[in-house]
C-alpha cells in the first residue's frame, strides 16, 4: 500500500481503495442538480458511490436534490502544515467538492454537494449511520430570464459514466490537482452563467487555461520552456544563480509566457467532434480547424480585455441561445442579424462568433478528452 496520503485526500482515497478491506469511516453528501438523474454507481468496486434518490421532476431553472455520494474512506488527513504558505494542492473546497466537480464535468451537468448527512463508524457504530445537521443551504439557482442561457446542461445523464473515476489513482497527482483545479472552474461557471453570464464567460476559459499549463508542464520543463522563449534572460540568470535561480525564476513567469497560443493549441489539440443535433447549417458555425482558431483567438482577446481592462464580454454573448424554430434548432452563433447594438455599444456579426451555450459544449469536450489523455 501507498503510504503518503498527506496530498489531495481523494486522489490518495483512491490508491488506497481496496475492496477486501474495511473502511475506516464511510460518509454521505447530498448533490445538487436540475439534470434529469437515471442509472446508479454502486459497484463494490468503487471507492465514490453514486447513488440515485429519484428526484425526476424537472422543471425550468429549478434544483433539486438527486444523488447521495457515498464515499468510502480508506486514508486519514496525516499532512504536517508548518509555518510557511503551501497552496500547492488548495482549490477552495474539501474531499466531496473534488469529486462533485469531477462527477460535473464528466457529465456536462451543473452537479454540487452539500453537507455531510451521515456518518458510518467513526465515532458510533450505529449500523444504520449517524445523522449529522445540514448547516449551510442548499445552492439555489438564479435564472435571470425566461430562456436558460446555457440550455445544453439540462439534460439526462447515466451515473455509471462515472465509474471512470476509479482510474484516476494511475496519473500523477500533479495532474490530478490541475484536473481538479480546471472541474471545478468548470462547475462554477456553469452555476453562475444564468446570473453573471459575463463572469461564466471567464471561468469556462480558464477552466482550460488551468489544464493547458498543466499539459505544457507535462511535455516541456518550466527551465527548458524560458531558455527556449527568453534566452538572454534565462542566459542572464544562470549567471546570476546558476541553474536553481533560473528554475525558481521559470516557475513564476512561464505559465504567462505564450499564453494565447497555447490555450489555442491545447483546444485544437482536444477538440470534440461537432454536436449530434445542429441547427439548420446557415445556423451553424464551421467546425474547420481554420474557423474555430479564429473563434477562439477572438475569445480569448475577450478575456484579457475583461481581466485587465475591465470591458466586459459583449452583451449579445450572454444571452441565451436564440431558437430559430422547432424545426431549424438553436444557433450556435452569437447572434443573427448583422450587427446587435445595446447598452450603448454595437458589435458586428464577425465579433459575435459563438453563443454560450455552444462554447460550454466545446469547453466540456475538450476537458473531459484532456481526462481521458493522462488516463492513456
Amino acid at each position: 500500500m501507498t503510504k503518503n496520503t498527506g496530498g489531495v485526500l481523494s486522489f490518495w482515497n483512491i490508491k488506497e481503495y481496496n475492496p477486501d478491506i474495511t473502511p475506516k469511516l464511510i460518509s454521505e453528501y447530498p448533490l445538487y442538480t436540475d439534470a434529469n438523474i437515471v442509472g446508479e454507481l454502486v459497484d463494490d468496486r468503487e471507492p465514490y458511490k453514486f447513488i440515485n434518490m429519484g428526484a425526476a421532476s424537472q422543471e425550468h431553472g429549478v434544483v433539486h436534490e438527486s444523488i447521495i455520494l457515498r464515499i468510502l474512506w480508506y486514508v486519514t488527513d496525516n499532512k504536517i502544515f508548518g509555518i510557511k504558505t503551501d497552496t500547492s494542492t488548495y482549490h477552495g473546497g474539501w474531499v466531496a467538492d473534488e469529486i462533485t466537480a469531477l462527477g460535473s464535468l464528466k457529465l456536462g451537468i451543473r452537479l454540487k454537494s452539500g453537507d455531510e448527512t451521515r456518518v458510518f463508524n467513526g465515532y458510533s457504530r450505529d449500523p444504520l449511520g449517524t445523522p449529522r445537521a445540514m448547516l449551510t443551504p442548499a445552492p439555489k439557482l438564479m435564472v435571470r430570464g425566461k430562456q436558460l442561457i446555457l440550455p445544453g446542461v439540462v439534460k439526462t445523464v447515466n451515473l455509471s459514466v462515472l465509474s471512470e473515476l476509479k482510474h484516476l489513482g494511475d496519473i500523477k497527482e500533479e495532474q490530478y490537482v490541475s484536473l481538479v483545479r480546471a472541474a471545478r472552474m468548470y462547475q462554477d461557471a456553469l452555476w453562475v452563467a444564468e446570473s453573471e453570464p459575463a463572469l461564466a464567460w471567464i471561468m469556462l476559459i480558464s477552466a482550460i487555461e488551468v489544464a493547458a499549463s498543466q499539459r505544457s508542464i507535462d511535455e516541456i520543463s518550466p527551465a527548458n520552456k524560458l531558455k527556449n522563449l527568453k534566452p538572454e534572460l534565462a542566459k542572464l540568470l544562470i549567471e546570476s544563480g546558476g541553474e536553481e535561480l533560473l528554475q525558481r525564476v521559470a516557475e513564476e513567469i512561464t505559465p504567462s509566457l505564450g499564453a494565447t497560443s497555447k490555450f489555442i493549441k491545447f483546444c485544437l489539440d482536444f477538440m470534440p467532434d461537432p454536436p449530434e443535433k445542429r441547427p439548420i447549417e446557415w445556423g451553424q458555425i464551421s467546425w474547420s480547424r481554420t474557423n474555430l482558431k479564429k473563434i477562439l483567438n477572438k475569445l480569448y482577446g475577450y478575456r484579457s480585455v475583461a481581466l485587465h481592462g475591465g470591458t466586459p464580454f459583449p452583451e449579445p454573448m450572454c444571452r441565451a441561445p436564440e431558437r430559430l424554430s422547432e424545426e431549424w434548432g438553436m444557433l450556435e452563433k452569437g447572434s443573427s442579424g448583422l450587427a446587435c447594438h445595446t447598452l450603448g455599444a454595437s458589435w458586428k456579426s464577425d465579433d459575435l462568433p459563438i453563443n454560450m451555450n455552444t462554447f460550454n459544449y466545446i469547453v466540456n469536450g475538450i476537458l473531459n478528452n484532456w481526462w481521458s489523455s493522462l488516463l492513456k
